[in-house]
């Protein structure tokens, strides 16, 4: 089995806030707040809009991206994905979506390496 590194920012009610995990190939994995490791429902379970994002990177293989899933487990969102040994990071860009208790922020990744 592979892992990489994945994380994207999210600006959030005008702050920052940083989510990862070290994803398994093969596999959907939920990325969890880097400061408190609680999931993006758990981080803004009273409601939240997430205004702007920078991100996703990975790093050693494909992934099938980054979603928002709501709390019917719907794609409320899809990030980009950049991966950052191809090109370098990107800019800040407008999301403008809501989040709020039981969303996942989760990422798909492929079995095989890129």
């Amino acid at each position: 089995m592979t892992n990489s590194q994945v994380s994207i920012e999210l600006h959030v009610n005008g702050q920052p806030y940083i989510f990862n995990v070290d994803a398994t190939d093969g596999s959907q994995t939920q990325l969890t707040n880097l400061v408190s490791s609680r999931s993006i429902g758990d981080t803004f379970s009273s409601g939240a809009v997430i205004s702007h994002a920078r991100g996703g990177y990975v790093e050693n293989y494909a992934i099938g991206g980054i979603q928002l899933l709501n709390e019917q487990g719907n794609v409320a969102y899809q990030f980009p994905v950049t991966q950052l040994e191809q090109q370098n990071a990107g800019d800040i860009y407008p999301v403008g979506v809501n989040v709020a208790l039981n969303f996942q922020l989760v990422v798909t990744s492929s079995a095989s390496l890129a």
